[in-house]
This record gives C-alpha cells, structure tokens and sequence, in this order.
C-alpha cells in the first residue's frame, strides 16, 4: 500500500498548490479613437452603448508566469468585441461614479476563436478629471471565461485543465474622450443628471484572475502519480 500512500501526497500537494494567477493586457492602439459611446437609453432614462471598434489590431498579452509551469504568449491580431451598458452616476468631491454591467470579448481574428470573455453583471465607470476608468471585478458580479485559444495556450504550456477562480478583476483606462455632440458651455463628457454624454475615446486594458486545476485534471494527475508509484515498486 505504500505507493498508494506515496500518489495520495502527491496528489495532495499538488491541490494545496493549486492557485495560480494570469495576467492579460493591450495597449491603446496608435491610430484613432477606438471606444464609442453612445448615449441611446438602451436599458432605461440615462443609460448608453459602450462598445469597442473591431477593426481595430489589438496585441492581447498573457503572462502566465505564475502558473505552474511559467508561460507567456500574445496574439498580435486580435479584435475586441464589446457590449457594455453605463447608467446614470452621480459626482462627489470631483469623481463622477456610475454603474456599468455587460461583456467584452477579445478573439484572435486569424483563427476567428476566443481568447478571452468577460462578463459582468456589476461594474462601475468612474471618471476623474480628464480620464476615466470601467472597473470591474468578482466581487461585484464579474467573471472570466477561458476560449479555446487560451485553453490551447495553458495545454500546451503543460498547464492542461485549469479555470479561472476568485479573485478576477479587469480595468480599462479610457482617455481623451471628446463628446460627439455639441455642447455649448462645457464640453465635458458628463452632463446634467449624471447622464454620460455620447463619446469617442482611446482605451488600453489590464486584467488577472487567479487559476485552479478542474477536478478531472487533478484525477488524471493523481491518477499518473499512481501509476508512477507502481511502476517503482
């Protein structure tokens, strides 16, 4: 029974080492404004369409080198889709606040796959002074989905079967936004009753989540530290 003893703390080990943590980022692309917001009331008085140009060549980065087998990879033709609704908000001491919810999704325009998706069903658009930011994190209703193109990328980095896991957290820090409309005396993007005027702007992001094994691949690695065992005894 000793190598049945030898696999389990193997095993064992490697659940309690379990977490990991992925990083994922782009810059702003050089040419244009690429964040349009359109103030349209699609979910109710005072809410907007905050969606992302998908002509435009994004260079999507993922560091994995906290996974347990270090990694990083970038898909320099990749696009962003994105379907994000910002409610009416409301200022205090200089800082507009408004809640946003909705999804984006980064894919590799050669293969046409899924690199990444974020949905949230709680977030927030916070502005101050001259830029703004769209926060979002697992603590107020946000989540990643790993595409098959990442899924891909953590396999073939020996990281077979992992998802993500609390905490997940994504920011996109949007600058020099200029309203589409005329707006005489102000030209700012915030206008009467919290309502967020319609925009262009440029965006750059940053994510991470932390990554857990899924229960079938920590059964197929303690199942080949058993075979392991017995091939020594």
């Amino acid at each position: 029974m000793r190598h049945i003893a030898v696999a389990l703390m193997a095993f064992g080990g490697l659940a309690a080492s379990a977490s990991a943590d992925l990083a994922f980022s782009f810059a702003d692309p050089v040419a244009g404004r690429q964040v349009t917001f359109n103030q349209n009331g699609i979910a109710g008085a005072g809410s907007g369409l905050m969606t992302y140009d998908q002509n435009a060549v994004i260079n999507f980065i993922i560091d994995g080198s906290d996974e347990p087998n270090p990694f990083s990879v970038n898909f320099p033709n990749a696009r962003m889709e994105m379907q994000m609704v910002v409610f009416a908000g409301s200022s205090f001491f200089g800082t507009f606040l408004a809640p946003a919810q909705g999804f984006f999704r980064i894919y590799d325009a050669t293969s046409g796959n899924t690199i990444l998706r974020g949905d949230a069903t709680g977030g927030a658009f916070l502005r101050f002074g001259g830029t703004s930011s769209l926060l979002l994190s697992s603590d107020n209703g946000f989540s990643y989905t790993f595409g098959s193109e990442l899924q891909t990328a953590l396999t073939n980095a020996g990281n077979l079967g992992r998802v993500p896991t609390d905490p997940q957290e994504g920011t996109f820090t949007i600058t020099d936004a200029i309203t589409t409309v005329v707006n005489p005396g102000s030209s700012s993007i915030v206008g009467p009753g919290g309502v967020l005027r319609s925009f262009v702007a440029n965006t750059s992001y940053s994510g991470n989540t932390a990554t857990v094994p899924t229960p079938g691949a920590l059964a197929l690695v303690g199942l080949g530290g058993l075979l392991a065992a017995r091939r020594r005894r």
